[in-house]
């Protein structure tokens, strides 16, 4: 074996060394996953009410500092009494009354004492009989009212079509799951009759979900995400292909589209986003660079992702990275701050650009100083060259006041079909996987616009096969629609 001269035994030992660090930087962040909280939440080490005995400031000039800075000192709450929550008042009210158990009819009734409990019935199946009366007249032409069935030779009136999509697609709940529900009611639908039904509304809201994917695409402001999604199919027999739905949304205009498109592969995504122009904000996934070389789009990206590479460095370098996190942090007490005032997309982006600005600025300034092309691979590194390489993107949302800084939005879209897929495990098709993204994409766009989603879809299919194909968008679940009832639902509970 040669013999290593001492410098190279020192480089050796320079990489030997950062290799040790990394690797146990991988293993700390793998108990992290496995076995540590989820919560992303930084806690400087600091208090921001805690003195410092070496500082030449007074406490005047301390406070005064805390006030420029509009830094919120956190406050203990008063441990507050259990209050039992207000029954709502749009519940039906069935009244019982109780008379004491003894002669009352020669007592004067002075008051009546009322108390409320919320009660419950189980969903109740009935079966609606239509009658069709058949006349005939003079001519002997048969007259007959005409039967306006969305669902002809099918046992499911929409109510029940309903129900079921809302229950596989919000619920997450399996199809042969509620095969087993139904049975306890002595109901046989079998997963094989409920799979035929959500195929039926699937080709009915077929031509719904196309308007609302092109209505989609003339957005000027698109976030864009995707997430697989297990599918089994004839192109890898004996397992499941991992598909890919592609997930935009279109903030201002409270529109949801999940697009299915096989797999992650750059042409796939590149077609789901032709024909957008404007600001497109998307993660670090280099596919979307193509996208923002085009002349009319605008490449944003996201604060959060960027946030998080420093959380998973603070355990390798805490005092650099929780600088940065204080700084994020500064950026996000200001958009909170906005949003409690409630202002006007012009004066959020003057805000941002005398508040966020600045601290921006100082930030990059700080980021490419602290930042060592020549160091050894190492998760604050990672972390400085991430975000500078997309400096550009982060900071591009304090051009515009109706701009985010961050992808949250979208990200809480995707949630439900995270948790759907740990339910039903996959999609048994390529057509099980656009069914997905149709139903997914209509109930987002529901849950953004406050409208209750089996309401909506019950009248959107007893509407849809009448309804002028050039006036399809009048369905869509936004703020313009209008339901066919004369009483509309009550829109969806806050979280």
């Amino acid at each position: 074996m040669e013999k290593l001269s001492k410098s190279d035994l020192i480089t050796l030992n320079v990489k030997q060394q950062a290799l040790i660090d990394h690797l146990q930087f991988e293993i700390t962040q793998l108990k992290r996953a496995i076995f540590g909280s989820k919560s992303e939440r930084f806690v400087p080490d600091e208090h921001p009410a805690q003195g410092n005995l070496f500082t030449d400031k007074s406490s005047e000039q301390i406070e005064q500092d805390q006030i420029e800075k509009k830094v919120t000192l956190p406050q203990k709450k008063p441990k507050s009494k259990p209050v039992r929550q207000r029954i709502p008042t749009h519940l039906p009210r069935v009244e019982t009354t109780m008379e004491p158990e003894l002669d009352t009819s020669g007592m004067h009734r002075i008051g009546v004492q009322e108390s409320e409990k919320l009660e419950i019935e189980p969903a109740r199946f009935f079966v609606r009989r239509t009658l069709r009366p058949k006349y005939i007249d003079s001519n002997n032409k048969i007259h007959i009212a005409p039967l306006n069935d969305p669902f002809p030779k099918c046992m499911a009136g929409p109510s029940v079509v309903s129900h079921v999509a809302v229950q596989k697609y919000i619920d997450h709940l399996p199809l042969y799951r509620q095969s087993k529900i139904y049975k306890r009611d002595q109901i046989d639908l079998p997963r094989s009759t409920l799979n035929g039904m959500i195929n039926r509304s699937g080709r009915l809201l077929e031509p719904l979900y196309v308007v609302l994917c092109n209505l989609i695409l003339e957005a000027n402001y698109l976030q864009a995400d995707e997430s697989s999604i297990p599918v089994l199919t004839a192109d890898k027999p004996g397992s499941a292909m991992k598909g890919c739905m592609l997930a935009k949304v279109a903030p201002t205009e409270n529109l949801v589209v999940f697009d299915y498109i096989k797999t992650k592969e750059k042409p796939n995504i590149l077609g789901s986003l032709a024909g957008f122009k404007g600001y497109l904000q998307v993660d670090g996934n280099v596919t979307y660079q193509h996208k923002g070389k085009e002349e009319e789009v605008s490449l944003m990206h996201c604060m959060v992702h960027s946030r998080r590479k420093f959380d998973q460095a603070l355990e390798y370098d805490r005092k650099r990275s929780s600088y940065v996190l204080n700084e994020i942090k500064k950026l996000y007490l200001l958009e909170r701050e906005m949003n409690a005032e409630k202002l006007s997309v012009q004066a959020i982006a003057k805000k941002r650009q005398l508040q966020a600005m600045p601290i921006l600025q100082s930030l990059k300034t700080w980021l490419q100083r602290n930042y060592d092309d020549e160091a050894p691979p190492n998760p604050f590194k990672n972390a400085t060259r991430y975000m500078l390489l997309r400096w550009e993107g982060l900071t591009r949302y304090v051009e515009q006041g109706m701009l985010k800084p961050d992808n949250n939005l979208i990200e809480n879209q995707i949630r439900p079909l995270a948790l759907g897929r740990k339910n039903y495990l996959f999609a048994g098709s390529h057509q099980g996987a656009k069914n997905a993204a149709l139903f997914y994409s209509l109930f987002a766009t529901c849950r953004l616009n406050n409208i209750e989603p089996k309401s909506w879809l019950e009248d959107v299919l007893n509407r849809i096969g009448d309804h002028h194909v050039n006036k399809l968008d009048e369905l869509l679940p936004t703020e313009q629609y209008q339901f066919s009832s004369q009483k509309e639902p009550e829109g969806m509970p806050a979280d």
